[in-house]
């Protein structure tokens, strides 16, 4: 099957025009990556602002569901599951915090740590978010048969162990 141009087929070809001493074929991949990075990062967003939360509150309360009943971890082991700063993170806990979606309690087994838990509400947001952000997830996945989605993910995750070693 023959496939159109794209826009990155478009900058390669240029490249190769006025400056025929580079490589730019790694634009092939990396474009596409981070042009794919926009589309998903614009529908991630537009579908949160239903719940209105952001990507980061939304990765605090995915990962509190994620850990199972009594949905509760330590700062540390939030800061773990969504690998952000831990001022960050505490800027997201206060906001979901005011929002009603988790609570802060004493940690029984030191006493100058704290427990964050989802809420009740925290839980009927996350619930609904999660099945809302899978289901568009599946949707930018939808032009790929089940084969190619296997090969792509392997091929990413080749990539990211790569940098994250």
């Amino acid at each position: 099957m023959h496939q159109q141009p794209d826009q990155i087929d478009r900058i390669v070809a240029l490249w190769n025009e006025v400056r025929p001493d580079l490589d730019p074929s790694s634009t092939h991949v990396i474009g596409r990556i981070v042009r794919m990075e926009y589309f998903i990062t614009r529908r991630v967003l537009q579908d949160l602002a239903r719940f209105n939360l952001n990507v980061g509150e939304f990765d605090v309360l995915a990962a509190l569901r994620r850990r199972g009943e009594p949905y509760q971890l330590s700062p540390n082991q939030l800061q773990s599951m969504v690998l952000i700063s831990s001022g960050a993170l505490t800027n997201r806990i206060n906001r979901l915090e005011e929002a009603g979606l988790v609570t802060r309690s004493p940690d029984p087994e030191d006493r100058r740590g704290v427990i964050v838990t989802l809420s009740a509400k925290g839980f009927s947001v996350i619930e609904e978010a999660v099945v809302n952000h899978l289901s568009a997830e599946a949707e930018l996945m939808e032009n790929l048969d089940e084969a190619e989605k296997i090969q792509l993910a392997s091929l990413l995750k080749k990539l990211l162990q790569t940098q994250e070693d």
